[in-house]
Formats: C-alpha cells, sequence, structure tokens
C-alpha cells in the first residue's frame, strides 16, 4: 500500500514537472515570436523611413527642378508629401537589403523611379545649378566668338589676297601696254612708213591718236624722205599707282631707240623718257597721251 502511494505520488511529480517544462517552453517560443515580429516591425520601419527618404529627396530635386527653370515657389502638394515621409504605393521603389540603425545618418538607399537616380546631385542647389549653367553658357558664347574671329581673320585674309593678286595684275597690265606702245612709237622703217604709222594709231586712243591722226600723212612723207629706220627698246617701266584704276594709269617709261636716216645716222642710240597715259577702249588698253620728258 505504501509502495503503491510513493509509485502516485512520484507520478504526480513526473506529471507536474512535465507540465511545468511545457509550459515554459511555450512561454519562451511565444517570447521569441513576439521579439522575432518586434525586431521585423523595426526592419520594416527602417525600410518605410528609407522609402519615405528617398521618396522627400525624390521630390525635394523636382521641386528645384520646378524653382530653377520657373523661378516660382514649390507648390503646397510637394511640401505635403514631404512632410508626411509617406511614400507613393502607386510608384515601384527598390530599397537596397542594407539599412543602417541610426535613422538620422545618411542612408545608402538605390532608388529606381522611372528615370530618377538619387545621388550626390541631387542635393545640389539651384544657385549651384544656375551657376553651373552660367558657366557653360559662358564657355559656349567664348567658343561662338573664337570661331566667329577665326572666320573673319580667314575671309579678311582672303579677301586681302585677292585684292593684291588683281593690283598686282592690273599693275602688269597697265605696264605691258605702255611697253608695246612705247615700241611701236619708237620702232619705224621708211620702207613701210605707212603701215608703221597705222601700227602707232591702233595702239592709241583719245586725244593722242586724234592728234597723230592729223599728222600722219606729213610724218609718213618726212619718215620716207629721210629714209629712217628706227629701232626702239624699252629699258624700264614704273606705273604710278596713285594714278592707277581699273581702266586707267600714267606709266613711266625709259626707253633707247637705235636710228639710222639719210643725214648720216647709223643706229645711233636715242634715250627717251615718256609719261604714257594708258586708256582701256573697248576692252584694249592703248595709249592716250605720250609725254616726252627732257
Amino acid at each position: 500500500m505504501s509502495a503503491a502511494s510513493n509509485q502516485n505520488a512520484a507520478d504526480a511529480r513526473s506529471v507536474l514537472v512535465s507540465d511545468n517544462e511545457t509550459a515554459s517552453t511555450a512561454a519562451k517560443l511565444r517570447a521569441l515570436a513576439e521579439q522575432a515580429e518586434a525586431e521585423a516591425a523595426e526592419a520594416e520601419a527602417l525600410a518605410a523611413a528609407a522609402r519615405a527618404r528617398a521618396r522627400a529627396i525624390q521630390l525635394r530635386r523636382r521641386a528645384e527642378d520646378a524653382e530653377a527653370a520657373e523661378e516660382g515657389p514649390v507648390t503646397e502638394e510637394v511640401d505635403a508629401e514631404v512632410s508626411e515621409g509617406e511614400p507613393d504605393d502607386s510608384e515601384p521603389t527598390v530599397v537596397s537589403e542594407t539599412v543602417e540603425a541610426d535613422r538620422d545618418s545618411d542612408v545608402g538607399v538605390e532608388v529606381e523611379d522611372g528615370d530618377v537616380d538619387v545621388s550626390a546631385d541631387a542635393d545640389e542647389t539651384p544657385a549651384g545649378r544656375r551657376l553651373r549653367l552660367t558657366r557653360s553658357a559662358v564657355a559656349a558664347a567664348l567658343a561662338i566668338v573664337v570661331i566667329l574671329a577665326a572666320v573673319a581673320g580667314s575671309l579678311y585674309m582672303v579677301v586681302q589676297h585677292r585684292d593684291a593678286t588683281r593690283h598686282r595684275d592690273r599693275v602688269a597690265e597697265f605696264a605691258a601696254a605702255a611697253r608695246q606702245g612705247v615700241v611701236t612709237l619708237t620702232s619705224l622703217d621708211f620702207t613701210n612708213a605707212k603701215q608703221g604709222v597705222q601700227r602707232i594709231l591702233d595702239n592709241s586712243t583719245g586725244t593722242f591718236r586724234d592728234d597723230m591722226a592729223k599728222v600722219a600723212d606729213d610724218f609718213i612723207k618726212v619718215v620716207e624722205q629721210s629714209k629712217v629706220v628706227e629701232q626702239g627698246t624699252v629699258q624700264a617701266v614704273a606705273v604710278d599707282v596713285g594714278t592707277m584704276t581699273d581702266d586707267s594709269a600714267v606709266v613711266l617709261v625709259a626707253s633707247t631707240s637705235e636710228v639710222t636716216n639719210a643725214a648720216g645716222a647709223k643706229q645711233d642710240p636715242r634715250k627717251f623718257r615718256l609719261i604714257v597715259t594708258i586708256t582701256r577702249d573697248g576692252g584694249q588698253l592703248k595709249m592716250s597721251k605720250v609725254e616726252f620728258v627732257p
């Protein structure tokens, strides 16, 4: 009887111990579950705070862009969304897995919201952005000025070269016409005096031609009677560029003529200095005035 009672008492204690251990284990499990739920809630709160901060940075950047573009106040809707600190569930937001415990510190968050990229440039102030844009505009303006100056310089050089080329061509043209006219004027042969005088007339215009035409017949008779043979050459020609235009110029000519005649001259050299005015006549340069200088 005593042994049975002891056995029953031992079984009762065993049941009580088992019940106590089960209750303790259940309590521990509940505590662990509550702790896990608290940690999960804290992690969710940190993630929500990170999303809210990212959204706030995004909205602040949009507000700054609007202010820089329009120089107007930020709308009340943006302020309200920033103050609430709640993300817009309609726009997908991806938060990085690593979120630091200190909510007041910089949060390492990467936000993918359309074309929005939250980075260090998001902290740029409107004044800094305007300064950067101003510098870019100044650099572009300077580049344009340099290009225009280079183009203007090139055009100026082209025009100067063209004018210099035209000037040289005109000088050479007037010099050649004066040389040819003087050679024709100082080259005669009594055997074909009429043809020689006609060549002089063909190379003349204006008053000189008129005067030469008046004395042409008498001049031919003198050449034939004196049996003149004359061959002229030109030693130097100088165009007076101060008098030169597109159609006329005064030319200084130094000439030598070897004369043979019935009076006894036999290839005697005679030197002449002439001031010849060359004028364009019908597209051809001719002598319009001839002066012999002593």
